[in-house]
């Protein structure tokens, strides 16, 4: 049966996320991670990620809202606080914050709808 799964979702699973977190993690993760720096960086994806469905991404239209834009930008530099410090300093959470605000900008669409299927109002 693995071979029916398509590679992101096959290496989902293998990294135990979903889609959507795993898309986050791979913009945060990098090359050399302890194990523990890696399960930090998947719960700060996996936070980040939440936080966001929980409330801005089910906006209608949050993406004509500079309000709204601004606080989902501080929301993603605020999670990213939380990177372990070592293999990411400070220097580079602006970088990050921008490449996950890119990401979630162009996957969100708003009123709980995403490139990945729809969330938030059934759940």
């Amino acid at each position: 049966m693995k071979n029916d799964l398509n590679p992101e979702l096959d290496r989902a699973i293998q990294e135990g996320l979903d889609e959507e977190t795993l898309a986050i993690y791979d913009l945060l993760k990098k090359p050399k991670l302890s194990k523990k720096e890696k399960k930090a960086v998947k719960e700060v994806a996996k936070t980040t990620l939440d936080v966001l469905k929980a409330e801005k991404l089910k906006l209608e239209h949050w993406r004509e809202s500079t309000q709204v834009s601004a606080q989902i930008k501080i929301t993603i530099t605020q999670s990213l606080q939380y990177l372990p410090q070592d293999p990411y300093p400070d220097e580079e959470l602006e970088q990050l914050s921008q490449s996950v605000y890119q990401h979630i900008y162009t996957n969100y669409q708003g009123a709980g709808a995403s490139v990945y299927g729809n969330f938030g109002f059934y759940s």
